[in-house]
């Protein structure tokens, strides 16, 4: 079999979007993972699909030409992977929510997943969110559309990013109001306490009521928590889906320039 220049150059362009999408994509993007075993997962994705997928028209005709095409490609599959972690990053924030609530944030710990500090219901959500992920099969719908996307956005195609850039934005809006859904039980219930101790502060100035609250938010906030767990997949199966049209959505807006 010879191997041909204009194929050298189409799969260094696939292998690009592959490596864009693991930038962001859960479990993915897990800094345990060994870095040459993520390129070798790109690598072996990329001889697959090569076979599979239309080959562009016209190829990079210059040096320049083929690593601004690298850089788009990249940026495909950047775009890509942020929106399927998008879902896991708002489960997480729901739980950094919780612990700002219960008063668990200052027993942060650093995380080596994400090189970033974390407390204790924050880091439990971030790993429940990524395992029901894969349970749900979320990283072959991931794959899936990244698939998809070399048909309607072939490769080294010119391509406009201001409008699904935009649209990228507009998830920041989702990922807050998700996030606080999940963890409105334990924003209200702690709020109630909060507003029980100010009264009995009122009452009985000698009640330290900032210490009480130390020890009494945490268990009630956990107790919650263990409540809200067992639907909590539910929940999960239905940000899955509204984030799988948006990804659908995103990629017809790049389409469409």
């Amino acid at each position: 079999m010879i191997i041909t220049f204009d194929q050298v150059i189409t799969f260094f362009l696939i292998f690009a979007r592959f490596v864009g999408l693991m930038v962001y994509m859960p479990l993915l993007k897990n800094k345990n993972l060994i870095s040459m075993g993520k390129l070798a997962l790109a690598f072996w994705s990329s001889l697959l699909v090569i076979f599979l997928i239309p080959l562009p028209e016209v190829l990079p005709n210059s040096m320049f030409a083929f690593f601004f095409a690298l850089i788009i490609d990249f940026f495909v599959g950047v775009l890509m992977g942020f929106a399927s972690g998008v879902m896991v990053a708002a489960v997480e924030t729901a739980g950094t929510l919780m612990d700002t609530q219960a008063g668990l944030s200052a027993a942060s710990v650093l995380d080596p997943a994400s090189g970033n500090q974390q407390a204790i219901l924050g880091h439990t959500m971030n790993e429940l969110a990524t395992l029901l992920f894969l349970l749900m099969y979320g990283h072959h719908l991931v794959i899936g559309a990244l698939f998809e996307s070399f048909y309607l956005i072939p490769i080294a195609s010119p391509i406009d990013f201001s409008e699904g850039a935009k649209y990228v934005l507009s998830f920041g809006q989702d990922l807050f109001f998700i996030a606080f859904q999940i963890a409105a039980p334990i924003v209200l219930v702690v709020f109630i306490i909060d507003f029980a101790f100010g009264i009995l502060n009122r009452v009985a100035e000698q009640v330290n009521v900032f210490q009480l609250g130390f020890q009494v938010k945490p268990i009630i906030s956990i107790v919650i928590l263990l409540g809200i767990i067992p639907g909590f997949s539910d929940v999960l199966v239905r940000i899955l889906d509204l984030f799988s049209q948006k990804v659908n959505i995103l990629l017809s807006y790049l389409v469409q320039q």
